[in-house]
């Protein structure tokens, strides 16, 4: 008589704390690029917040454009995206906290109070990344529903690209050029974001097709005729 296994358990590998620790890694260097440049404390942190914030945003960005990016031209870098897309997510929620302690260390350091817009549009921003973070896993996709869960992550990610975007833009509006390529950057992916909707409407099923299939299609209805 043979008694019966249970079968092993699959575990599914994630990078998530390989990427949360490399994004940490990369931001305290940041933050140590910014202390090593600044003349003054209270400059010195500032340019901290700074670093931590462009590497956030840089972060942020793959994972803002993924979907897009993947419908309209899927590439073996878009399905990587895709496929960790939530810890890319996650390790963009861990380089935007060490920016917020190195920005609240700024305003203590400065002795310095932000303008209650910035505190509420600001504040509202972190809010709403904690809110994604606490519900990027799969018992909050089951409690929440997939249809709420989708507007919560959604709304989340371009209130996000507009705190990012709004910034970039008040700072070369006031002669600091420097920030023009992350507004430019931010622009594009909202372009990319706005393009991949505009085909997906277009499409009798709703898909967006790819590049390459879009430029087959051509070649095959060019033969046809």
């Amino acid at each position: 008589m043979t008694t019966a296994t249970a079968a092993p358990t699959v575990r599914r590998r994630t990078l998530t704390p390989a990427l949360c620790g490399a994004a940490a890694v990369l931001a305290c260097g940041m933050i140590a690029v910014g202390l090593a440049a600044g003349a003054a404390p209270d400059e010195r942190w500032q340019l901290a917040a700074r670093y931590t914030a462009r590497l956030a945003f840089l972060l942020f960005m793959p994972v803002y454009v993924a979907s897009a990016w993947n419908r309209l031209a899927p590439s073996a870098g878009s399905r990587w995206v895709m496929k960790r897309r939530r810890s890319l997510g996650l390790a963009f929620a861990t380089t935007h906290t060490i920016h917020l302690g190195a920005l609240t260390t700024y305003n203590v350091v400065a002795g310095t109070v932000p303008d209650p817009a910035t505190l509420i549009v600001g504040g509202g921003a972190f809010a709403t990344l904690y809110a994604m973070v606490l519900t990027s896993n799969d018992a909050a996709v089951r409690r929440l529903g997939g249809r709420r869960w989708q507007s919560l992550h959604r709304f989340g990610m371009h209130y996000l690209w507009f705190v990012f975007a709004f910034s970039y833009a008040g700072r070369v509006l006031g002669g600091k050029l420097e920030f023009a390529p992350l507004l430019a950057l931010a622009l594009a992916g909202l372009g990319l974001r706005i393009t991949a909707r505009a085909v997906s409407q277009g499409r009798p099923n709703g898909r967006v097709p790819s590049i390459r299939h879009a430029s087959t299609g051509a070649q095959d209805g060019s033969s046809a005729r």
